[in-house]
């Protein structure tokens, strides 16, 4: 048997761009409402897209932080209370863990 590192980072079955096209904005939405991050622009970038089911996005912080994110593209229930994770700035992190690394401080 062989064990299973990082959970979730795997491919995304049945993902679509247009499901990680409204995650991430769910996403901004939640760092504004719940970290005070207010994310001034976010433009989808495919050429560092991942694959297997991410797509990566640059988001820019009013305070001038660039952000990438790779946002699975399932549904965002699966993101918000599953295994499915997502990466910041090239590390995995689960939804909510994945929302403190762009506080103010992290990466910064």
């Amino acid at each position: 048997m062989t064990p299973i590192l990082n959970p979730g980072s795997g491919p995304v079955p049945d993902a679509t761009e247009a499901q990680a096209t409204e995650n991430v904005a769910a996403f901004v939405d939640e760092l504004r409402a719940s970290y005070d991050v207010n994310v001034a622009s976010c433009t989808r970038n495919p050429g560092s897209d991942y694959g297997d089911g991410r797509w990566a996005f640059d988001l820019v912080t009013d305070g001038g932080r660039r952000i990438e994110v790779q946002m699975p593209g399932a549904p965002l229930k699966q993101l918000r209370e599953e295994w499915t994770r997502l990466y910041v700035d090239g590390s995995s992190w689960y939804w909510d863990f994945a929302l403190r690394q762009c506080r103010p401080g992290n990466g910064e």
